[in-house]
C-alpha cells in the first residue's frame, strides 16, 4: 500500500493541478464570465474551422489547353522553319515535284563547281609555262610525266600533241583533235540539265497553280455559304504557293546554268590557244633538233 500511495497521490496531484490550470481566466477576464467563455469558444471554433477550410481546399487546376491552341502556340514559337512547312503544306503535291527538281539540281551544282573549279581549273598560265621549260630544254618526257599528273581535260590535250611529237605537225594535230573530243564533253556534261530543271520546275508550278484554282471553285460551288470564303482562300493559297515555290527553284537553277556556262567557254578557249601553241612549240622544236 505505501508503494502505490505516493504514485497515487502524485497522479491526483497532477490531475488537480492541470485541472486549475485549464479553469482559469485568460487575460485577467472572470472565471464565472459566461460570454467570455463563448467567446473564446466561438474564436477558437472560427480558428478550426479556418485551419479545416485551408487543409481541405485542394489544389486549383491549370487551365485546360486544346490541340488547336497548342499547335498555335508551336507555329508562333517555331520561326522560319515552321513558316517553310506551312508555306510547303499549303502547296499540295506539286511541291513535292518541284522539291525533286530542286535537289536533283543543287546536286548537279555542286558536281560542276568540284569539276570545273578545282580539277579543271588548274591555273593554265602556270601549267604551260612549265611545259615550255620542258621543251625547250628537249625533255618532251618530263613535260609528259608533268601532264599525266594532271586529270584536267587541257593536260589529257597536251599529253596526246607531246605523245605524238616525233610525226609530222598534220598527225600532232589530229592527236589533239581525238583528245579533244573526248574530254570537253566532260566540260559539259550534266550542265544542261540545269536549265531543264529551271523550266520543267515552273511548269509543275504553274501546273499546281491551274489545279489550286480548279480545286477552289470546284469546293466554292459545292460548299455551304459560311465556308466559300474558307475553301477559297485554302485554294488560292496552294495556287500562289506553287507558283512562288516553282519560281524559287528555278532561278538559281538558271542563275547557276548561266555561270557554268561561261567557265566552260573559257576553260574550252584556254584549251583551244595552249593546244595551239604547244603544236608550234612542238614543231620549231622538231625543226632545231
Amino acid at each position: 500500500m505505501k508503494r502505490i500511495a505516493f504514485p497515487l497521490l502524485l497522479a491526483i496531484t497532477i490531475i488537480l493541478a492541470g485541472g486549475s490550470l485549464f479553469a482559469q481566466p485568460a487575460d485577467g477576464i472572470p472565471a464565472d464570465s459566461t460570454a467570455a467563455d463563448s467567446t473564446s469558444v466561438d474564436s477558437i471554433s472560427v480558428a478550426e474551422d479556418s485551419i479545416a477550410t485551408a487543409t481541405v481546399t485542394e489544389p486549383v487546376e491549370p487551365p485546360i489547353v486544346t490541340a488547336v491552341e497548342e499547335e498555335a502556340e508551336e507555329m508562333e514559337k517555331g520561326g522560319l522553319f515552321s513558316d517553310m512547312a506551312q508555306f510547303f503544306r499549303d502547296g499540295g503535291p506539286a511541291m513535292w515535284a518541284i522539291l525533286i527538281f530542286l535537289a536533283a539540281g543543287i546536286a548537279i551544282i555542286f558536281e560542276r563547281f568540284i569539276f570545273l573549279f578545282t580539277i579543271a581549273d588548274m591555273k593554265p598560265e602556270k601549267f604551260m609555262g612549265r611545259i615550255s621549260e620542258f621543251i625547250r630544254k628537249g625533255s618532251i618526257e618530263g613535260a609528259i610525266a608533268s601532264c599525266a599528273d594532271k586529270n584536267a581535260p587541257l593536260a589529257r590535250i597536251i599529253e596526246a600533241a607531246l605523245r605524238n611529237y616525233r610525226n609530222t605537225e598534220r598527225d600532232i594535230q589530229n592527236a589533239v583533235d581525238e583528245m579533244a573530243l573526248a574530254e570537253l564533253p566532260r566540260l559539259n556534261a550534266r550542265t544542261g540539265y540545269l536549265a531543264m530543271l529551271a523550266n520543267v520546275s515552273t511548269m509543275v508550278g504553274l501546273l499546281g497553280t491551274i489545279f489550286g484554282l480548279i480545286a477552289a471553285f470546284e469546293s466554292v460551288a459545292a460548299a455551304d455559304p459560311a465556308e466559300k470564303s474558307i475553301m477559297l482562300a485554302n485554294g488560292i493559297s496552294m495556287a500562289m504557293s506553287t507558283t512562288a515555290f516553282g519560281l524559287m527553284s528555278a532561278i538559281p537553277l538558271l542563275i547557276a546554268h548561266s555561270f557554268f556556262t561561261a567557265k566552260t567557254d573559257n576553260l574550252i578557249d584556254d584549251i583551244d590557244r595552249y593546244s595551239v601553241m604547244v603544236i608550234n612549240m612542238l614543231a620549231q622544236a622538231r625543226k632545231e633538233g
